[in-house]
Order: structure tokens, then C-alpha cells, then sequence
């Protein structure tokens, strides 16, 4: 058991560590914090847009109410990969010793840059076929993207806008004002061409994904990369890897649900996004691809009250007396 302990503890974590420690797995972890407020005050108005007993639901209905309440919902929880992208951005950037707050507006016009340009919807034709046909909406933004739907794009456009931008910074790359300019005017030119190449850059994917492929850049992460991590999360391999690997850090002094979790999370909040996009339409199953492990599940079988639902090893008070006179 001793040779094994050590093991654990000399070559194993101190590679974990080194992993979690990165730049990106930090700057995630970090960035990720962002949009939590948002996301439980968005979740509170969701509850009561859609609130699960019917007669207060077709109250809030009759009083005009609920439009409200989604409204809030939807610019909050809704938009959660928009806090996101300029959260892990300005992670990035800030510890890297630079102003984060213009890279972080610079992600976010990125991000809208790489997502589709139009809505499509289905709608009903009113007329004697009565049948189904797509809209199509032309210089709109999706919403969709703009929430669980686009997190791991916000992701990688969060790392790689946070790494250029930083690359530029370090090589001085940018335009200096001399210092009686007030800084706020100044970081605006000091961001501007790091802004210009990575805008420029961005526009090149969009169009080489548009004229080759016929999508998006934010499609195809959607389709390569999201929705196979997300299943694999909501797999029997998914519960047994994030249930295990926070009490087997824990085990060794590293705070485990803090690490699982910043890397788990933006897949485990797209799960919850897509069980409210089946909500919300009627169709919350498992037959439609409805999640079981979600960032609710993680929290109320995982982590609550510790790693490893660790309110089970705490025994009644023993009374000494008791024990040594029965």
C-alpha cells in the first residue's frame, strides 16, 4: 500500500497537476465562474416562465406575465457561452499581466463572426396543404449559439483569442501612444491590431468553411466535437470517470470537485440546455436525446455535501458514558 502511495503521489499527481495547471485548463476553469450568477438567476426565471404547476403557469399566462419572465430568462441563462468566450479570454489575458477586458470583447465579436448568419424556423402554412416549411431569417443571430448549443465553440474561440492576443502583447506588437494619452484611449489602440489580424482571421475560416463545406466553423464544432462529448458525458463511462476522479484527487490533498468541474462543466450545462430545448417543445425523453447527467446531476449525486456524498460517513455522536458503563 506504501509503494502504491507513493507512486500515486510522485508520478501520477504531480503530472495531474501539471495538466490542470496549464494555461488553457486554467483559464477555463476560471472563465467558467463567470456566467454561474447568470445562470442561477436565469434558471430562477425560467421556473417561473415555465412553471411546473399548471393552474400558477396558465395565471402567469392569463396576466401577461410569463413573456416577461422568459425575457429575463433569455437574456441570462440563454446567452451563457457569450459570458463565457469573454470569460475564458479575459482569464487568459489577465493572467498573462495584460488588460483582459478588450480581448474579451474581441472573443465575443470573434465568436458572432464564426456562427451562422441567419435563423431558420419551422413553420406551419396556413393554407389548404397544411404543411410544415423552414424560414429563413438573413443577418440574425441565432440565439442557440449563444448558449449551451455554442459552448465549446466559446471554448476554443475563448483559448485561441486569448493565446494570439497574448502572443501579440508579448511581442509588442501593437500600436503605443505616448503616455500623456489618457489608458483608456490608449488600450483601445493597443488592442487594435492584435483586433484587426485575429478579425481578419476569423472572417478567412468563415468564408473557406462557407465556400468548401456549406456551413459554419461553429456547425462543424457542434458536430465533430460537442455532440460526441456530450453523449460520452451522459455515458456509463461519463458518471463512472466524474464520480471517481474528484474522490481520487481528494484523496491525495487536491480539491477534485473544483477540477472535474471546471473541465466538466461546459459539457454538463450543454446537457441541461438541451433537456430545456426538449422541455420547452414538449419532448423531454430519453427516446428524443433528453441528458440524465447534467450539471444539476453532477451537483445533487456528486458533489453535494462533498465528493463522494461524504454526509454518509458522519456517525451519530457517541456518548462515552453510555459506552463505558452500558
Amino acid at each position: 500500500m506504501a509503494k502504491l502511495s507513493d507512486t500515486l503521489n510522485n508520478k501520477v499527481i504531480p503530472v495531474v497537476m501539471r495538466f490542470v495547471n496549464t494555461r488553457p485548463i486554467t483559464a477555463m476553469k476560471n472563465g467558467m465562474l463567470y456566467p454561474i450568477p447568470f445562470i442561477i438567476v436565469g434558471a430562477i426565471f425560467l421556473i417561473l416562465g415555465q412553471f411546473p404547476y399548471q393552474p400558477v403557469a396558465a395565471y402567469f399566462t392569463k396576466i401577461g406575465i410569463d413573456d416577461w419572465f422568459m425575457q429575463a430568462y433569455n437574456g441570462s441563462f440563454a446567452i451563457m457561452a457569450l459570458f463565457a468566450v469573454f470569460g475564458i479570454t479575459y482569464s487568459w489575458v489577465h493572467d498573462s499581466g495584460y488588460d483582459g477586458v478588450p480581448a474579451g470583447l474581441l472573443a465575443i465579436v470573434t465568436d458572432i463572426i464564426l456562427q451562422p448568419n441567419h435563423v431558420t424556423t419551422v413553420a406551419n402554412v396556413l393554407d389548404k396543404t397544411k404543411t410544415s416549411t423552414n424560414w429563413m431569417a438573413e443577418n440574425a443571430i441565432d440565439k442557440a449559439w449563444l448558449g449551451g448549443k455554442g459552448m465549446i465553440l466559446a471554448i476554443i474561440i475563448g483559448m485561441l483569442v486569448g493565446w494570439i492576443y497574448t502572443w501579440f502583447m508579448k511581442k509588442g506588437i501593437t500600436i503605443k501612444l505616448p503616455e500623456q494619452v489618457p489608458s483608456n484611449v490608449a488600450a483601445s489602440f493597443t488592442a487594435l491590431v492584435p483586433a484587426a489580424a485575429i478579425i481578419t482571421g476569423a472572417t478567412i475560416v468563415y468564408g473557406l468553411f462557407q465556400k468548401l463545406g456549406n456551413t459554419t466553423f461553429a456547425e462543424w464544432i457542434y458536430r465533430i466535437i460537442q455532440t460526441p462529448l456530450q453523449h460520452a458525458s451522459d455515458g456509463p463511462f461519463g458518471v463512472l470517470l466524474i464520480t471517481l476522479v474528484p474522490v481520487f484527487l481528494w484523496f491525495f490533498g487536491v480539491h477534485g470537485s473544483t477540477i472535474v468541474s471546471g473541465i466538466m462543466q461546459p459539457l454538463l450545462i450543454s446537457n441541461n440546455a438541451d433537456n430545456l430545448t426538449l422541455y420547452q417543445a414538449g419532448k423531454l425523453s430519453l427516446d428524443n436525446g433528453a441528458h440524465i447527467v447534467t450539471q444539476s446531476f453532477f451537483e445533487q449525486f456528486i458533489t453535494v455535501t462533498g465528493a463522494g456524498i461524504t454526509i454518509g460517513a458522519i456517525g451519530s455522536p457517541v456518548d462515552k458514558k453510555s459506552v463505558e458503563n452500558p
